[in-house]
């Protein structure tokens, strides 16, 4: 396994026990949550109950009868809301720190799954460096090359040239028009304007090269490829530079004998 492979396996590694960490950090702070508001729901009602004894006191107090009795009751029921409101003092801290540990381990998955994603990233730019240099056969010449003996004169071969570079010209020219025409069309919504049909056709899938060269190396094979047929450039700029010179300067001899 290269360096960068196990950098990144490394990472996922961390990142699978941050994640499971996150989980259990959760879940603490749920339990601790549910706690703390039992707790407080209990102090709630031990208040209450303290209510009443005071004012059971004062009945008694007002009346001369029970005052032994409800002076314990309401003692008691203090002393029962001091336990509770240290409990609930107690579960509400647990809660706090299990909040602020749920935190973290958020912001640690989140930390964890960028260096991740970065290590991810490298790797598949090394597997993908790696089939890019695989030995490929070579491309086909497909054209048809006539032999030394067959070459036509240069003149011939520079007319065929300038005629092919203002005709690829005038081609690209016409298709930026074309495609400008396109676009503005692109705006109209399908229907029948006139004697105009505006219509579109469900785009076609397209096979996910990168996806499949990853599958092929998951499973240890080597994904099939194919070559290209060569590219043909035919650079006339000189020849172009020169004619343009011959007219510039046959314009200004016209012009000399006028």
């Amino acid at each position: 396994m290269s360096t960068t492979n196990a950098t990144a396996a490394r990472i996922l590694a961390r990142l699978v026990k941050a994640e499971d960490a996150l989980t259990a950090a959760r879940r603490e702070e749920a339990r601790t949550a549910g706690v703390a508001k039992r707790a407080a729901a209990r102090v709630t009602k031990a208040r209450a109950s303290r209510a009443e004894a005071r004012k059971a006191l004062r009945t008694a107090e007002d009346t001369g009868k029970g005052i032994a009795a409800a002076t314990r009751r309401l003692a008691a029921r203090e002393a029962r809301l001091t336990e509770l409101t240290e409990t609930a003092r107690t579960r509400k801290a647990e809660a706090t720190a299990a909040r602020r540990a749920r935190r973290s381990a958020e912001r640690t998955v989140e930390r964890t799954s960028r260096r991740a994603a970065l290590a991810a990233t490298r790797s598949v730019q090394k597997i993908a460096a790696a089939l890019g240099d695989a030995v490929l056969t070579p491309a086909p010449d497909t054209d048809p090359v006539l032999d030394a003996d067959d070459l036509p004169a240069v003149e011939v071969i520079e007319a065929h040239a300038a005629r092919h570079a203002e005709i690829d010209r005038q081609a690209k020219d016409l298709t930026k028009l074309a495609e400008a025409e396109r676009a503005w069309l692109r705006q109209l919504p399908n229907g029948t304007y006139g004697r105009v049909v505006i219509m579109r056709a469900p785009g076609r899938s397209v096979l996910d090269g990168a996806a499949v060269a990853l599958d092929y190396t998951a499973r240890g094979a080597v994904p099939p490829r194919k070559s290209t047929r060569t590219t043909f450039k035919c650079d006339a700029t000189a020849l172009l530079a020169a004619l343009a010179t011959e007219e510039a300067g046959d314009a200004t001899a016209l012009t000399l004998i006028a």
